[in-house]
């Protein structure tokens, strides 16, 4: 027998391996990225009503500065007090997808309920029992994704989904602008019919990942508070989190009331403006994740955030088409952050544990969010009793891009540890 003879079946063995491995690859992609669409789906109604915050809120019930900040926070209360359930509800039930259909269908009801709330206090209820739905379901489809996910694969995975997000909050903000100019009383109403398509399509095409197991999930209420105890490096991925969605709780209301105030823009022109931001941000997750599977996660995020903080801090002392180059740059450097935050939380918990752990960073980013419109809210009101709008909106955009700053430099150092010890690359 000759030597090519004898190693044909350890080659027809490698061969098969190969041909395996490529064929899982492929049902990976495909599933994350039907997952993706959904997501991108998913995150275009909640973002319509963010170019015309000040029409839908402060004119349509003479809503005061600090009320109409809180119309973007509120939502995110009842997404951080559900949070214990919806991490239970997405380890312990085997179908996951069913979850976040159910999710996605009430979310489709409360906010097409909100076209006919009469007052004030209705539409804060209405829209605190949205924030829980919209964050069961987002929460649920991330942990569906890290479960397809290759732990060398992961960074582009997250990469995928978190462009999604990005994609679908560009073109919510932007369509959102489009509908108040040729049809403004059904912001609504369409953002209800979009977050119905996305339940069916969830339902309907929503794959799990084959290798998913309930043995180690999560079985109590109070395990979910309990893995940080577990898992405490997870602290890193939610104080960015944390302090990225309260930048951007502040873009979405304090920056877009001040386009409206300080350059008297109306809706659709915000909505052109903010789309400069968040599609740079959407193109570039991906890419960014690519690149942190290849250098590590600790320098783009520690980098981007100074890079974003200090461009944040410029916003109230630019001209409008110098906010365009701001708006450009802003998109660069979160995305250089973000992909890398998705691939940390990822890595930090165990397979059976990820709906908990992307639960817990959807919560702290959802805090983030809370605080972002209410703090810089009420900086802004309280400057403004003692001085100028303007003065008042430049103030709060440095303190703002002055704690985005922060949170690198402090976190740094442990990062820097982490990549030592080859917990983190």
């Amino acid at each position: 027998m000759t030597a090519s003879q004898s190693s044909s079946p350890v080659s027809a063995l490698d061969n098969a391996g190969a041909m395996l491995e490529r064929e899982q690859a492929a049902q990976s992609f495909r599933a994350t990225l039907t997952i993706s669409l959904i997501t991108f789906v998913v995150m275009v109604p909640v973002t319509m009503m963010v170019a015309p915050l000040k029409e839908l809120i402060a004119v349509r019930y003479a809503a005061s500065a600090f009320w109409t900040h809180s119309f973007m926070s509120v939502n995110m209360i009842g997404a951080i007090l559900a949070a214990p359930f919806i991490g239970l509800l997405a380890d312990r039930n085997r179908s996951r997808k069913r979850i976040a259909a159910i999710a996605l269908a009430a979310d489709a009801v409360l906010l097409s309920a909100m076209a006919a709330m009469p007052s004030l206090a209705l539409i804060l209820v209405v829209r605190f029992l949205e924030g829980a739905a919209h964050i069961l379901a987002l929460s649920t489809l991330m942990a569906i994704a890290s479960g397809w996910a290759a732990a060398h694969r992961r960074g582009r995975t997250m990469g995928i989904v978190g462009a999604a997000m990005m994609f679908g909050s560009a073109c919510g903000t932007r369509a959102g602008g489009l509908v108040w100019q040729h049809a403004p009383g059904s912001v609504f109403q369409i953002a209800g019919v979009l977050a119905a398509a996305a339940a069916l399509a969830t339902l309907l095409f929503v794959a799990e990942s084959p290798g998913r197991s309930r043995a180690h999930s999560l079985q109590r209420i109070r395990d979910v508070f309990g893995l940080l105890r577990t898992h405490p490096r997870l602290m890193i991925a939610y104080a960015y989190a944390f302090i990225d969605r309260l930048c951007v709780g502040v873009v979405i209301t304090t920056f877009g009331l001040f386009l409206a105030d300080v350059h008297g823009l109306d809706p659709s022109a915000r909505s052109r403006l903010l789309l400069m931001f968040l599609l740079p941000f959407a193109l570039l997750v991906y890419p960014a994740g690519r690149l942190v599977d290849r250098i590590g996660r600790v320098w783009p995020m520690a980098l981007g955030s100074i890079a974003f903080g200090l461009t944040f801090a410029s916003y109230g002392v630019l001209s409008l088409n110098g906010l365009y180059i701001a708006m450009i740059l802003s998109g660069i450097f979160s995305a250089a952050m973000f992909a890398p935050n998705l691939t940390l939380c990822a890595d930090f918990v165990p397979p059976a544990q990820r709906g908990a752990g992307f639960t817990g960073f959807n919560v702290a980013g959802s805090l983030g969010f809370v605080l972002g419109p209410l703090l810089a809210g009420g900086l802004f009101t309280l400057l403004a009793r003692d001085g100028t709008a303007v003065s008042a909106y430049r103030t709060t955009f440095i303190a703002t891009g002055s704690a985005e700053i922060l949170c690198a430099l402090m976190t740094l150092p442990l990062l820097l540890k982490l990549r030592k010890t080859g917990i983190t690359e």
